[in-house]
Protein backbone atom coordinates (compact mmCIF):
# COMPACT_ATOMS: atom_id res chain seq x y z
CA UNK A 1 0.00 0.00 0.00
CA UNK A 2 1.19 3.28 -1.06
CA UNK A 3 2.49 5.66 2.02
CA UNK A 4 0.25 8.70 1.89
CA UNK A 5 2.20 11.87 1.18
CA UNK A 6 1.83 15.47 2.22
CA UNK A 7 2.42 17.94 0.09
CA UNK A 8 5.13 20.69 0.52
CA UNK A 9 3.06 24.18 1.29
CA UNK A 10 5.05 27.05 1.60
CA UNK A 11 4.61 29.42 4.51
CA UNK A 12 1.63 31.66 4.34
CA UNK A 13 3.31 35.20 6.03
CA UNK A 14 -0.26 35.95 7.07
CA UNK A 15 -1.15 32.87 9.24
CA UNK A 16 0.24 34.06 12.77
CA UNK A 17 -1.11 36.42 14.98
CA UNK A 18 1.25 38.95 14.51
CA UNK A 19 0.58 39.49 11.05
CA UNK A 20 -3.06 39.54 11.89
CA UNK A 21 -2.41 41.91 14.70
CA UNK A 22 -1.07 44.31 12.01
CA UNK A 23 -4.00 44.01 9.68
CA UNK A 24 -6.16 45.28 12.70
CA UNK A 25 -3.82 47.63 13.89
CA UNK A 26 -4.62 49.24 10.06
CA UNK A 27 -8.13 48.64 10.35
CA UNK A 28 -8.10 50.67 13.83
CA UNK A 29 -6.10 53.64 12.94
CA UNK A 30 -8.04 54.58 9.54
CA UNK A 31 -11.36 53.98 11.76
CA UNK A 32 -10.45 54.47 15.87
CA UNK A 33 -14.08 55.50 16.54
CA UNK A 34 -15.27 52.60 14.98
CA UNK A 35 -12.83 49.39 15.76
CA UNK A 36 -12.96 48.12 19.54
CA UNK A 37 -9.80 48.25 21.33
CA UNK A 38 -10.17 45.07 23.29
CA UNK A 39 -9.12 41.87 20.80
CA UNK A 40 -11.95 40.07 22.62
CA UNK A 41 -14.46 42.59 21.04
CA UNK A 42 -12.34 43.46 18.08
CA UNK A 43 -13.03 39.55 17.27
CA UNK A 44 -16.88 39.88 17.93
CA UNK A 45 -17.30 42.94 15.55
CA UNK A 46 -15.53 41.03 12.70
CA UNK A 47 -17.38 38.54 12.81
CA UNK A 48 -20.47 40.69 12.84
CA UNK A 49 -18.76 42.20 9.84
CA UNK A 50 -18.62 38.94 7.78
CA UNK A 51 -22.27 38.14 8.55
CA UNK A 52 -23.29 41.51 7.18
CA UNK A 53 -21.81 40.72 4.27
CA UNK A 54 -23.74 37.67 3.86
CA UNK A 55 -26.74 39.07 4.56
CA UNK A 56 -28.81 41.30 2.28
CA UNK A 57 -30.34 44.88 3.44
CA UNK A 58 -33.68 43.47 3.59
CA UNK A 59 -32.71 40.31 5.46
CA UNK A 60 -32.88 41.41 9.09
CA UNK A 61 -35.79 40.01 11.00
CA UNK A 62 -33.52 36.72 11.09
CA UNK A 63 -31.10 36.00 14.27
CA UNK A 64 -30.40 37.94 17.29
CA UNK A 65 -29.71 42.01 16.24
CA UNK A 66 -26.01 43.05 16.04
CA UNK A 67 -24.47 45.30 18.36
CA UNK A 68 -23.32 47.19 15.81
CA UNK A 69 -25.23 49.69 13.46
CA UNK A 70 -25.32 48.09 9.84
CA UNK A 71 -23.39 51.22 7.87
CA UNK A 72 -20.65 50.58 10.64
CA UNK A 73 -20.27 47.20 10.02
CA UNK A 74 -19.95 47.97 5.93
CA UNK A 75 -17.87 50.94 6.79
CA UNK A 76 -15.33 48.61 8.41
CA UNK A 77 -15.94 46.07 5.85
CA UNK A 78 -15.09 48.35 2.93
CA UNK A 79 -12.06 49.72 4.52
CA UNK A 80 -11.16 46.18 5.57
CA UNK A 81 -11.12 44.90 1.60
CA UNK A 82 -8.90 47.65 0.68
CA UNK A 83 -6.21 46.36 3.72
CA UNK A 84 -6.09 42.95 2.32
CA UNK A 85 -6.06 44.07 -1.08
CA UNK A 86 -2.83 45.70 -0.90
CA UNK A 87 -1.04 43.79 1.89
CA UNK A 88 -2.24 40.38 -0.14
CA UNK A 89 -2.31 41.72 -3.35
CA UNK A 90 -5.83 39.85 -3.69
CA UNK A 91 -5.02 36.81 -2.25
CA UNK A 92 -6.82 36.99 1.12
CA UNK A 93 -10.87 37.70 0.86
CA UNK A 94 -12.37 39.71 3.35
CA UNK A 95 -14.34 36.56 4.11
CA UNK A 96 -11.51 34.49 4.32
CA UNK A 97 -9.51 36.67 6.62
CA UNK A 98 -12.28 36.50 8.94
CA UNK A 99 -13.37 33.03 8.63
CA UNK A 100 -9.77 31.68 9.17
CA UNK A 101 -6.72 33.70 10.17
CA UNK A 102 -9.01 35.59 12.48
CA UNK A 103 -9.01 33.12 14.84
CA UNK A 104 -5.20 32.48 15.50
CA UNK A 105 -5.64 35.51 17.99
CA UNK A 106 -7.02 32.99 20.39
CA UNK A 107 -4.83 29.31 19.56
CA UNK A 108 -2.52 28.38 21.61
CA UNK A 109 0.60 29.45 21.44
CA UNK A 110 2.02 26.29 20.76
CA UNK A 111 0.10 25.81 17.57
CA UNK A 112 0.87 29.15 15.97
CA UNK A 113 4.47 28.26 16.98
CA UNK A 114 3.92 24.95 15.16
CA UNK A 115 2.10 27.04 12.20
CA UNK A 116 4.96 29.65 11.98
CA UNK A 117 8.11 26.73 11.54
CA UNK A 118 5.85 25.19 8.76
CA UNK A 119 5.23 21.94 10.22
CA UNK A 120 1.25 22.33 9.57
CA UNK A 121 -0.50 24.37 7.78
CA UNK A 122 -3.86 26.59 8.55
CA UNK A 123 -6.50 24.32 8.84
CA UNK A 124 -4.38 21.60 10.40
CA UNK A 125 -3.50 24.75 13.30
CA UNK A 126 -7.43 25.50 13.47
CA UNK A 127 -8.24 21.85 14.62
CA UNK A 128 -5.42 21.18 16.88
CA UNK A 129 -6.05 24.13 18.58
CA UNK A 130 -9.89 23.04 19.03
CA UNK A 131 -7.81 20.24 21.87
CA UNK A 132 -8.49 23.17 24.65
CA UNK A 133 -8.30 22.66 28.46
CA UNK A 134 -12.25 23.28 28.64
CA UNK A 135 -13.28 20.73 25.62
CA UNK A 136 -10.95 18.07 27.57
CA UNK A 137 -11.42 18.55 30.61
CA UNK A 138 -8.24 18.82 32.17
CA UNK A 139 -5.42 21.10 32.83
CA UNK A 140 -3.44 23.32 30.26
CA UNK A 141 -0.15 21.09 30.71
CA UNK A 142 -2.53 18.33 29.61
CA UNK A 143 -4.01 19.80 26.41
CA UNK A 144 -0.82 21.29 25.49
CA UNK A 145 0.58 17.92 25.81
CA UNK A 146 -2.37 15.90 23.74
CA UNK A 147 -1.86 18.77 21.24
CA UNK A 148 1.69 17.68 20.78
CA UNK A 149 1.21 14.35 20.78
CA UNK A 150 -1.54 13.94 18.11
CA UNK A 151 0.60 16.72 16.40
CA UNK A 152 3.73 14.68 15.93
CA UNK A 153 1.31 11.33 15.05
CA UNK A 154 -0.04 13.44 12.03
CA UNK A 155 3.44 14.50 10.92
CA UNK A 156 4.89 11.23 11.42
CA UNK A 157 2.25 9.37 9.71
CA UNK A 158 2.28 12.22 7.16
CA UNK A 159 -1.66 12.42 7.49
CA UNK A 160 -4.05 14.31 5.68
CA UNK A 161 -6.38 17.11 6.93
CA UNK A 162 -9.31 15.29 7.22
CA UNK A 163 -7.23 12.54 8.76
CA UNK A 164 -6.26 15.07 11.64
CA UNK A 165 -9.92 16.95 11.55
CA UNK A 166 -11.65 13.09 12.26
CA UNK A 167 -9.22 12.48 15.19
CA UNK A 168 -9.73 15.55 16.79
CA UNK A 169 -13.60 15.04 16.60
CA UNK A 170 -12.82 11.49 17.74
CA UNK A 171 -10.99 12.76 20.98
CA UNK A 172 -13.39 15.20 21.80
CA UNK A 173 -16.30 13.11 21.40
CA UNK A 174 -18.19 14.27 18.51
CA UNK A 175 -18.15 11.91 16.21
CA UNK A 176 -22.00 11.25 15.98
CA UNK A 177 -24.28 8.81 13.33
CA UNK A 178 -27.39 10.55 12.09
CA UNK A 179 -30.40 8.07 11.72
CA UNK A 180 -33.69 8.40 9.26
CA UNK A 181 -35.13 7.79 12.99
CA UNK A 182 -33.08 11.12 14.13
CA UNK A 183 -34.13 12.91 11.42
CA UNK A 184 -37.48 12.40 11.64
CA UNK A 185 -37.59 13.41 15.18
CA UNK A 186 -35.62 16.98 14.20
CA UNK A 187 -38.55 17.30 11.58
CA UNK A 188 -41.32 16.79 13.99
CA UNK A 189 -39.59 18.97 16.36
CA UNK A 190 -39.64 21.89 13.61
CA UNK A 191 -43.52 21.24 12.93
CA UNK A 192 -43.90 21.34 17.01
CA UNK A 193 -42.46 24.50 17.29
CA UNK A 194 -43.59 26.36 14.34
CA UNK A 195 -46.97 25.21 15.36
CA UNK A 196 -46.42 26.49 18.85
CA UNK A 197 -45.05 29.78 18.22
CA UNK A 198 -44.73 30.65 14.72
CA UNK A 199 -42.02 33.89 15.57
CA UNK A 200 -39.79 31.53 17.55
CA UNK A 201 -36.93 31.22 15.70
CA UNK A 202 -34.87 28.10 17.06
CA UNK A 203 -36.91 26.10 14.47
CA UNK A 204 -34.13 27.66 11.81
CA UNK A 205 -31.73 25.80 13.53
CA UNK A 206 -33.64 22.30 13.05
CA UNK A 207 -33.88 23.10 9.46
CA UNK A 208 -31.25 24.22 8.48
CA UNK A 209 -29.57 20.81 10.33
CA UNK A 210 -31.82 19.05 8.11
CA UNK A 211 -30.75 20.83 4.88
CA UNK A 212 -27.24 19.31 6.12
CA UNK A 213 -28.33 16.18 5.95
CA UNK A 214 -30.23 15.53 3.11
CA UNK A 215 -26.84 17.22 1.29
CA UNK A 216 -25.05 14.37 2.75
CA UNK A 217 -27.08 11.77 0.34
CA UNK A 218 -27.43 14.28 -2.85
CA UNK A 219 -23.74 15.28 -3.13
CA UNK A 220 -21.59 12.86 -5.41
CA UNK A 221 -17.52 12.52 -4.61
CA UNK A 222 -16.96 14.35 -8.27
CA UNK A 223 -19.05 17.20 -7.14
CA UNK A 224 -16.76 18.45 -4.17
CA UNK A 225 -13.25 20.06 -5.59
CA UNK A 226 -10.53 21.57 -3.53
CA UNK A 227 -12.05 25.08 -2.97
CA UNK A 228 -14.98 23.68 -2.16
CA UNK A 229 -13.77 21.75 0.14
CA UNK A 230 -11.49 24.43 1.85
CA UNK A 231 -14.73 26.41 2.19
CA UNK A 232 -16.39 24.24 3.46
CA UNK A 233 -14.17 23.38 6.42
CA UNK A 234 -13.69 26.75 7.44
CA UNK A 235 -17.07 27.24 8.55
CA UNK A 236 -17.32 23.33 9.73
CA UNK A 237 -15.51 24.00 12.71
CA UNK A 238 -17.33 26.83 13.72
CA UNK A 239 -20.63 24.83 13.62
CA UNK A 240 -19.02 22.13 15.33
CA UNK A 241 -17.79 24.96 18.22
CA UNK A 242 -21.85 25.65 18.40
CA UNK A 243 -22.67 22.48 18.69
CA UNK A 244 -20.25 21.68 21.38
CA UNK A 245 -21.43 24.45 23.59
CA UNK A 246 -24.82 23.30 22.95
CA UNK A 247 -23.58 19.59 24.35
CA UNK A 248 -21.57 21.39 27.07
CA UNK A 249 -24.70 23.55 28.27
CA UNK A 250 -27.05 20.39 28.09
CA UNK A 251 -24.68 18.53 30.35
CA UNK A 252 -24.34 21.05 32.93
CA UNK A 253 -28.17 21.55 32.98
CA UNK A 254 -28.18 17.56 33.09
CA UNK A 255 -25.81 17.53 36.26
CA UNK A 256 -27.91 20.44 38.03
CA UNK A 257 -30.93 18.64 37.52
CA UNK A 258 -29.51 15.58 39.44
CA UNK A 259 -27.77 16.99 42.28
CA UNK A 260 -31.24 19.38 42.96
CA UNK A 261 -33.63 17.39 42.43
CA UNK A 262 -37.36 18.53 41.99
Amino acid sequence: MRATRRRYRSIDHLASPEAVQRICQQLHEHLPALIPKSEKELIRFLYAVRHVERRPATDTRRGRPSRWPRENLIKAASVLRSILERETRGRVSLSSFIGQFVSLLTFPSDVTQALASGDINLQEAAHLARLTPERLDCTPAQARATRKEVGQVHLRMRGSQNQLRARVKEILGETVKVSSEGMTQAVAKVDELLEIDPADQRHFFYEEMKRLFYAMREVEPEDLDDKVIERFMAVADEMSNVLHSIDLNRRRREAKTVKFPL
